[in-house]
């Protein structure tokens, strides 16, 4: 049977899963291109900044992404997942001037709360300055909100990816240029600063949209009954996933942050952007079809093949090859991130294949729930963990307490998927069968082959994987070319 002679909702379901893949695919040329030069630009950094200010950006950052969380007020989301009708331009209008306001209300926080605490907890005087400027990117946080809202929910993804580009492009080279002229860490600082004010620009440009000077707060009450556990749900999520920069930082200190931060970079840093590049795409899709759970786990479980076919040959690489990579890239000042990045990138994995379920979970109108996981897995799981790994094992501890917790939060999303909208677990690893199966290959050559030159090795590991996946990705890429 053609798709023109389906019934009506699996023809709804087929153009909104070719919706979702042009989503995925925009937003994955925004990862590789933007994401892919900041990557690039940190390694070149890494080699002329020390690992020391790079510790003391990543002090700053842990307070100035939780501040930057609370600044949007959910709306970001929350303005993608409610249904459009009459009073909706009125809301866009209202949603913008109460962000814009918003912003200068955290930094004053930042400024008169958050560098003072800053200073104290961790015994840094000279983290002032730099928690002063980096409060500043809220600013162009908040005001682009809105504009990527509309575009969001319109699934004009293109024009976030190209926004995303120019401003990761922009910042890469303000920072570059600074630290060639010997600015240390505020070349960091301003790379942050330069790609959020050109981001901010180009999305607005792109959008076509500019806010009326009117505003409504009852209209915004309706959104913050949905938006404030976005916030909550947000603010712990970037707890446990800065946590354990926290913990290193107050207790090991600003060299082994830096250290740990590039093992980040290498390994959670892929992760994290596969999951914002697929999760972009997939939420409105989820918003919109609430009721509709067996759509939904066939997009989930989509969301699951991509993610771990995506990162599960890029984390094996490195817990194969890390101790070739690393000094390669970096220099051998690095080499303690070894260790680090061989754990975490076993907890990108672990992570990835569990796909997108916060997404499903506020998509459905469930907000709360996926609140209640991360409070329960950050207080009970994370903080002890990291806090005991740290103090025994250092910099390794750390990377065991996360993949840890990463197995334990993943557990606790399977359980409310079953229970929500009847995931079978048996579906869920069907969907990790081919991932599994050729990362388990990589690992069988590299043993069996290891003495040959470590690029004979990658090259016939990588070769093997996309040997057992190119069953699962080729049905799925047919559909463009034909």
């Amino acid at each position: 049977m053609t798709l023109a002679h389906a019934p009506a909702p699996e023809r709804r379901l087929q153009s909104e899963k070719r919706q979702i893949r042009k989503g995925v695919a925009w937003n994955a040329v925004g990862m590789m291109v933007g994401k892919g030069s900041s990557i690039l630009a940190k390694v070149g950094l890494a080699r002329l900044l020390l690992p020391e200010h790079f510790g003391f950006f990543n002090m700053v950052l842990v307070f100035s992404a939780i501040i930057a969380i609370i600044a949007d007020l959910g709306f970001r989301l929350g303005l993608i997942q409610r249904q459009r009708d009459q009073r909706t331009k009125l809301l866009y209008d209202s949603a913008f001037w109460l962000l814009f306001v918003t912003s200068f209300v955290m930094i004053a926080v930042m400024w008169l709360i958050g560098v003072p605490f800053l200073v104290w907890f961790y015994g840094e005087p000279h983290l002032a300055p730099i928690a002063l400027a980096m409060s500043t990117a809220i600013v162009f946080q908040n005001l682009q909100v809105v504009p990527e809202a509309r575009l969001a929910r319109s699934m004009r993804f293109k024009q976030i990816a190209l926004a995303d580009i120019a401003g990761t492009l922009a910042g890469c080279v303000a920072a570059i240029a600074l630290a060639l002229a010997g600015a240390n860490v505020w070349s960091l600082v301003a790379q942050t600063l330069v790609a959020a004010a050109c981001t901010c620009a180009v999305t607005f440009a792109l959008s076509g949209w500019f806010p009326r000077m009117r505003m409504n707060l009852a209209i915004l009450r309706d959104l913050s009954s949905y938006s404030r556990f976005i916030v909550g749900s947000r603010v712990l999520i970037s707890f446990q996933q800065n946590l354990d920069y926290l913990l290193i930082g107050k207790l090991v200190g600003a060299h082994a942050l830096g250290i740990y931060s590039i093992a980040f970079l290498l390994t959670e840093t892929l992760r994290g952007k596969a999951y914002w590049l697929v999760s972009k795409a997939v939420f409105p899709f989820y918003s919109r079809a609430i009721g509709r759970d067996a759509d939904i786990r066939a997009v989930y479980l989509g969301t699951v093949r991509y993610m771990s076919v995506t990162i599960f040959p890029a984390a094996t690489v490195l817990i194969l090859f890390a101790n070739y990579i690393v000094p390669a890239l970096f220099t051998p000042k690095w080499n303690a991130a070894i260790v680090p990045i061989q754990i975490l990138a076993a907890a990108s994995m672990v992570a990835a294949s569990a796909g997108t379920p916060g997404e499903v979970l506020r998509g459905i109108g469930r907000p709360d729930l996926d609140f209640r996981i991360n409070l329960a897995v950050s207080t009970l799981v994370a903080l002890p963990a990291l806090w005991i790994g740290i103090s025994w094992l250092g910099l390794p501890g750390a990377a065991l307490a996360v993949l840890g917790h990463y197995c334990v939060s993943r557990i606790a999303y399977g359980v409310a998927l079953w229970r929500l909208i009847r995931l079978p677990m048996l579906d869920l690893f069907h969907a990790l069968q081919r991932p599994l199966l050729g990362s388990g290959l990589m690992a069988v050559i590299a043993l069996l082959v290891g003495s040959w030159h470590s690029l004979i090795v990658l090259v016939l590991a990588l070769a093997a994987y996309a040997t057992v996946v190119c069953p699962l990705v080729l049905p799925r890429l047919r559909p463009h070319y034909s």
